[in-house]
């Protein structure tokens, strides 16, 4: 898996639990962001979506990408 791959499964399942944490459907968030249901869907999905779609999703959340190294435990 290359780091963009793993980048979009980490995402995708962040993304599906702030919309699940909220109790909205796919369908509720496409008519609330400026985002079609289909895109939502494939980015929850880990399908490959342009950047600026995810950021646009994440700051429908109120939430921002950030990246973070750690240490090898």
């Amino acid at each position: 898996m290359n780091l963009k791959q793993e980048l979009r499964e980490k995402l995708s399942v962040e993304l599906r639990r702030l919309r699940h944490e909220r109790g909205l459907s796919i369908q509720e968030v496409a008519l609330m962001s400026p985002l079609s249901v289909q895109m939502i869907y494939d980015m929850e999905q880990g399908n490959r979506r342009r950047y600026n779609l995810y950021q646009r999703l994440l700051k429908f959340y109120g939430k921002r990408l950030e990246f973070t190294i750690k240490d090898l435990e």
